[in-house]
C-alpha cells in the first residue's frame, strides 16, 4: 500500500458495463471491513427503489494499480452482497460465473476451465453523433485510409499506424496482471486491430476482459482517439467479434482430446450442447441489435450452427494448428456481451449436452437478429436456470430489456430511409 492515495472499487452491472466508486486511502480499513453501500435501483435489472440497498465487499484476489489516475490509485474488484454482508446478491454477474464454474468442475471432475478471448476493436480519430427527434446519424474519421489498409490482416508499419500503441497497451496489461499472447492489425480497413490474451481460468479471464476494455478505451481517449468494440461500426467492412477458445482440463489433459487427435465423445456432446442451444445462447453472447449486423455472412463471420476443423464460417471451430490440445473456439460472440454471463451460459449449454449425450445432427444457422435470439431465450432457458445458476428473474429481465431495445431500433427512422424514401 506504499504511496497509494486512493482506492477505486470496481464492479460490473448486468449489461457488462464497468462501474466504480473511489475512496481516499484513509478510508481503506473501513472499506475492507464494512464494504460500501450503494443504490442498486440506479442500475438496470438490480433492485427496485423500495429495497435497493446493496453492499460491495472487496475481493482481494484481483487488485492492480490503475494506470489512468494522476494520483496513485489501487483498483480492486467488489462482490455484491445484501446489507447483511453475508449473503451474495444472486444477480451479481461474478457470482453467476463462480457458481457455473463450481457446478461444471464438480460434475465433470475437472481441474481447470480455461478460456482465451480474442479482443477485436477499431480505433477512430473522431466520432460525431447526432441523435434527436429530428436528426439521427454519425460521422467517423480515421487516420488510416482504406487504400493503405486494404488487405489489412497482419499489416506492418508504417501502414499499421498503431503498432507502437499496442505495445504500450500490452505493457499496461501486464502491469495489471493480464498476460498477452500477441497483438496485430486485423483484417478490417480503417484501423481494426486485435489483442489476444493467453489461456487462463474462467473467472480471471472474465475479469481480464473487463480490465482490458477499460485500458484500451482509456488509453486511446488519453491520446485523442476513440476505441470501439461495437461489432459492426462500418458498413461493408469487417466486424469485430470476441471469439472464445476454451479447454476443460481433467488430470492435466483436455477432455476434448480423443484418440488419434480426434475430438472425444464427451467433447462432441459438449459442442452439440452449445449448438443445440445456440439461438437462446446468442441472447447473452450477442446481446445488441448491432451484433447481428456482423453476423450476416462474409468477412469470416460464422453463419452455420456447426463444428468445423479450421473453418471460420462455423459457430464452433477446431483450430487446425492446435489439435494437440484440442481447444474449441466459439466464434459467434462479441465484446458487447457481459463476459461473466456469457462464459456461464456457454459452460451450462455444454454441460447440458454432456448430460443428455447430445447428438446434434442437423446443422442450423447462426441467428441473424436480436429478435430471433430473444425468441430463442423465451423458449429455451431451462439449461440456464435448472441448477439455480441464472436466477429466473434475471432471465425474465433480460428478455424484457432486449425486447424493448429491439423495438426501439425497429421504430426509429434510419438515415438510409431518408436517402431512399424522403422524396417519394
Amino acid at each position: 500500500m506504499k504511496d497509494i492515495e486512493f482506492i477505486d472499487l470496481k464492479y460490473v452491472d448486468l449489461t457488462g458495463k464497468l462501474r466504480h466508486l473511489t475512496f481516499p486511502i484513509s478510508y481503506w480499513e473501513k472499506v475492507k471491513k464494512y464494504g460500501a453501500g450503494f443504490d442498486s435501483s440506479s442500475l438496470k435489472g438490480f433492485k427496485k427503489t423500495e429495497k435497493s440497498d446493496l453492499v460491495l465487499l472487496v475481493d482481494n484476489n484481483r487488485t492492480f494499480i490503475d494506470p489512468f489516475y494522476s494520483d496513485k490509485t489501487l483498483s480492486v474488484f467488489g462482490n455484491i452482497y445484501y446489507p447483511d454482508r453475508k449473503t451474495r446478491y444472486e444477480r451479481d454477474p461474478r457470482l453467476i460465473l463462480k457458481k457455473a464454474i463450481e457446478l461444471v468442475k464438480k460434475e465433470l471432475k475437472l481441474d481447470r476451465i480455461l478460456f482465451l478471448p480474442e479482443l477485436e476493436f477499431y480505433v477512430f480519430s473522431q466520432v460525431e453523433l447526432t441523435n434527436s427527434d429530428t436528426a439521427q446519424g454519425y460521422k467517423i474519421i480515421c487516420d488510416e485510409t482504406e487504400q493503405i489498409a486494404s488487405g489489412g490482416y497482419h499489416q506492418s508499419p508504417p501502414n499499421d499506424l498503431y503498432s507502437d500503441q499496442r505495445n504500450i497497451l500490452v505493457k499496461m496489461f501486464q502491469k495489471c496482471g493480464i498476460e498477452v499472447k500477441y497483438h496485430h492489425h486485423e483484417g478490417g480497413a480503417l484501423a481494426q486491430m486485435e489483442i489476444e490474451t493467453v489461456f487462463t481460468e474462467a473467472s480471471k479471464s472474465a475479469d481480464d476482459i473487463i480490465i482490458a476494455k477499460y485500458i484500451i478505451k482509456n488509453y486511446f481517449h488519453k491520446i485523442g482517439k476513440f476505441a470501439t468494440f461495437m461489432p459492426k461500426p462500418l458498413k461493408n467492412k469487417s466486424g469485430s467479434g470476441m471469439h472464445f477458445h476454451h479447454i476443460l482440463e481433467k488430470d492435466g489433459k483436455s477432455i476434448f482430446l480423443g484418440k488419434k487427435d480426434q475430438i472425444s465423445q464427451i467433447g462432441m456432446n459438449y459442442i452439440n450442447g452449445i449448438l443445440s442451444h445456440l439461438e437462446s445462447l446468442c441472447a447473452f453472447t450477442n446481446p445488441t441489435t448491432n451484433s447481428y449486423k456482423r453476423l450476416t455472412g462474409g468477412f469470416e463471420t460464422p453463419k452455420s450452427a456447426s463444428i468445423g476443423l479450421a473453418d471460420r464460417t462455423s459457430a464452433i471451430r477446431i483450430p487446425g494448428y492446435a489439435k494437440d490440445q484440442m481447444p474449441i473456439e466459439f466464434r459467434v460472440s462479441d465484446a458487447t456481451c457481459n463476459p461473466y454471463l456469457t462464459l456461464s451460459a456457454i459452460l451450462l449449454a455444454g454441460l447440458d449436452g454432456i448430460r443428455k449425450k447430445s447428438n446434434y445432427l442437423k446443422p442450423g444457422q447462426v441467428p441473424t437478429s436480436l429478435q430471433s435470439a430473444i425468441y430463442g431465450l423465451k423458449n429455451d432457458q431451462k439449461y440456464l436456470t435448472l441448477d439455480n445458476i441464472f436466477p429466473q428473474e434475471l432471465v425474465d429481465f433480460w428478455v424484457d430489456i432486449k425486447t424493448k431495445e429491439d423495438k426501439e431500433m425497429q421504430h426509429t427512422p434510419h438515415p438510409l430511409e431518408y436517402l431512399h424514401y424522403l422524396d417519394m
